[in-house]
């Protein structure tokens, strides 16, 4: 037997009640085609149980989960097969340098989950979205991840610095669900350059290729292929600090951020897609127009959260070049965006909604239907002897 899908340890978003519901799929190599489908809660979540028959070798059918951390079993009497899921929250990271790194070093929680593959080796491609695991992010290493181009710069450095690690432990613990995190950042890039990827507009630039709509392309294809497997809570951001010799209009940047979040609006479907936007710059005094922008897109663009003020972190949560965030800062940084997701009560994009019934058919069990098969003519023999009773009195009332 073999599970199509999902992949191991794929989250899956719950909805406003805290549930998802979970699409099975795979192939009955040996054996009958009743199945019997167990999901065991490994941290949080309820136990789940159900028996369907397929009509083919290929089987297909859903189960709802309560948030949580599970294995799922589906078994016949002949071969079985399992897998982890989590249900919970995930988040899509976009944004510059800060955005990098998992800090993976300060995730202790299992239910911290996130893709394997890191997307830089050719993040064009869709095949690499379409074909990514899933991870814990404690267990992220060079033996764990895929894609990656250098072990020193894309795991170690990973390893060691990020936000989202942190963060992801104090959501877990706090929200007592799994959480997700997509990175999607792309370091070194302004919001000039976003906005420009997103109408598809050359420009010139170093290691930022818009020949190949770099940088918004792995945005747009988190979107594309990642989310619809997934689904999705939010959009983290964090930019402005790259733009600070670009522009000195509000407008400008407001314009950027209002381009982004239109073009991913549409080109997802996602129309309600949730933003959180961190405003972020340092000498903020002299630059002030950075986050005027910032407040403004918030204002203007529906759907769409201030996140934590980053721009007002001083010089001790930065590094020596007093721009970067140093460990204290990742962790100031992580906190402030729990304060604004913890508990938070947006509708997320979540999937299957529009799934009535599954296509195989409930089975019940022998034991049950020998019951039936006893019980129906008892229940029979009962209501007629009920009504001949009712009968017969009345015929005797009427003489």
């Amino acid at each position: 037997m073999k599970i199509i899908s999902p992949k191991n340890k794929q989250p899956f978003q719950r909805d406003i009640t805290d549930n998802a519901t979970i699409a099975l799929k795979g192939i009955i190599e040996n054996g009958n085609k009743a199945l019997r489908i167990i999901a065991t809660p490994i941290n949080g979540g309820v136990a789940f149980e159900k028996k369907v028959t397929s009509t083919t070798n290929d089987f297909l059918t859903y189960i709802r989960l309560e948030k949580g951390l599970y294995e799922i079993k589906i078994s016949n009497n002949q071969e079985n097969a399992s897998i982890i899921v989590a249900v919970g929250d995930i988040y899509t990271i976009i944004g510059h340098s800060f955005t990098g790194g998992w800090g993976s070093n300060y995730c202790t929680d299992e239910r911290v989950i996130i893709t394997a593959s890191c997307f830089n080796k050719d993040m064009t491609n869709p095949d690499f979205y379409k074909n990514t695991g899933f991870i814990s992010m404690k267990d992220f290493s060079e033996h764990t991840a895929t894609d990656f181009q250098n072990v020193d710069d894309e795991i170690v450095f990973w390893q060691k610095r990020g936000i989202w690690g942190k963060l992801g432990d104090i959501l877990a613990k706090n929200n007592d669900c799994p959480v997700a995190f997509i990175n999607a950042g792309f370091g070194g890039s302004t919001l000039q350059q976003w906005e420009l990827s997103a109408k598809n507009q050359p420009f010139a630039g170093t290691f930022v290729d818009s020949s190949r709509r770099m940088p918004i392309i792995k945005f747009l294809n988190v979107l594309k292929y990642i989310v619809p497997q997934t689904g999705i809570k939010a959009v983290l951001s964090i930019h402005g600090d790259n733009d600070v010799d670009l522009t000195n209009s509000a407008d400008v940047i407001a314009q950027h951020y209002r381009v982004i979040i239109d073009t991913a609006r549409k080109e997802s479907g996602i129309s309600n897609l949730q933003f959180i936007v961190a405003p972020s710059v340092t000498n903020f005094e002299n630059r002030k127009f950075i986050i005027d922008g910032t407040l403004l897109a918030i204002e203007q663009n529906p759907n769409t959260l201030k996140g934590p003020d980053i721009y007002k972190y001083g010089n001790e949560y930065r590094l020596e070049d007093k721009i970067h965030l140093n460990l204290e800062g990742e962790k100031k940084a992580a906190e402030d965006f729990a304060e604004l997701l913890v508990h938070s009560a947006n509708e997320p994009f979540t999937l299957y909604r529009d799934v009535k019934m599954p296509i195989v058919r409930e089975k019940k069990s022998l034991l049950e239907m020998i019951f039936l098969f006893i019980l129906a003519p008892i229940i029979f023999i009962a209501l007629l002897s009920t009504f001949l009773s009712t009968f017969t009195k009345k015929v005797e009332a009427s003489d």
